[in-house]
Parts: structure tokens; C-alpha cells; sequence
């Protein structure tokens, strides 16, 4: 496997970035292409608005401030990105979203990009001064269990979401052991 890393969205990317949100829509991801697709239209926007959102700025009300990663390799493709949430101080960030979120695109899925993604994610949310994370997954991505279980996610629960329709998996991660 390639050299991976993760990186703050910037304008160097823009044209990987643009390829993952067209292969997750044809895919039939719909909910991932809709998270991302405002950076078809306007990526400079995008990317600025992902920025503020790490500084609290422009946050509804509902949300918390999150960071925004985008995990690539030497050849500047986008192979997944991460969201690291700063708190659980709303409902639905404590009971459904969790600290972390992340996605690996479409065929970027089954090389181990998911592993090293949240590996790195969880440094990051060291670095911002983040002791234990909540990540969630749905019941039925065995996947992404496996990827938080290898980084160390503790199975806490199963949680009905209405807004997914979906069974939801809690794990809790301790960082700094």
C-alpha cells in the first residue's frame, strides 16, 4: 500500500476530490454524493466552509465544530475523508453521529484505507485534546466494525436511529494508552 496521509481540504485537490463525490454517485451512494456535492459547484466555498467549521464558525446551532480531513496518498488521490466532531454537546452528536465519522470511496473500499484512516484520525483527535471517542457505524457495515474494533473500539451498544431507519453500533475508543 501507498504512503497515506491525511491532509486539510485545499485547493490541490480539488480535481480528486471532485472524482470521489462522482464515484460515490455512481455507486448509488446517494447520502455520501449529497454530503459532498456542494463542492462540485463551488469548491473554494466548500473547502472554506470546511475550514470555518473546524472554528466553530457558521456551525447551526444543532451541530459542534468538526475537523475535516482528507485521507491521500503520494499521488494527491483522495481515498477517504474524516470528520472529527469537538464534543458531544448535542443530542444528536452523542447519541447518533459520535466524535468521529469517516467514509473510504467507493474504489477505494477493501485495500485498508478504512484501518489507516481512522488510525490517523484518532491522532488527530489527540491532538485536540480528545481523551475517549464515540464512533458509530450501522449494524450491517461488518466493515467499518471491523475497522474501529482494529483501532481499538470498545462495543458499547446498539441504538435505533430514526433519521437512518437503521440499527446503529456504539464503540468507545480510549486514546493516549
Amino acid at each position: 500500500m501507498k504512503e497515506l496521509f491525511l491532509v486539510e481540504p485545499q485547493e490541490r485537490y480539488r480535481e480528486s476530490f471532485e472524482k470521489m463525490v462522482y464515484e460515490y454517485s455512481a455507486h448509488g451512494e446517494k447520502d455520501y454524493y449529497e454530503m459532498y456535492k456542494e463542492a462540485l459547484s463551488n469548491f473554494n466555498q466548500y473547502v472554506l466552509k470546511l475550514k470555518n467549521n473546524s472554528k466553530g464558525i457558521g456551525v447551526p446551532a444543532s451541530w459542534v465544530p468538526s475537523y475535516t480531513y482528507w485521507l491521500t496518498d503520494m499521488d494527491d488521490q483522495i481515498r477517504g475523508v474524516v470528520r472529527i466532531r469537538t464534543s458531544l454537546n448535542n443530542e444528536f452528536v452523542r447519541k447518533y453521529a459520535g466524535h468521529i465519522g469517516y467514509d473510504i470511496s467507493p474504489l477505494s473500499r477493501r485495500k485498508g484505507y478504512g484501518n489507516t484512516l481512522l488510525k490517523l484520525a484518532l491522532e488527530k483527535a489527540a491532538m485536540i485534546n480528545l481523551d475517549k471517542v464515540l464512533i458509530t457505524c450501522n449494524e450491517d457495515n461488518i466493515a467499518s466494525q471491523r475497522v474501529i474494533e482494529n483501532n481499538g473500539g470498545v462495543f458499547e451498544s446498539v441504538i435505533f436511529s430514526e433519521e437512518k431507519n437503521k440499527q446503529l453500533r456504539r464503540y468507545w475508543i480510549t486514546l493516549g494508552i
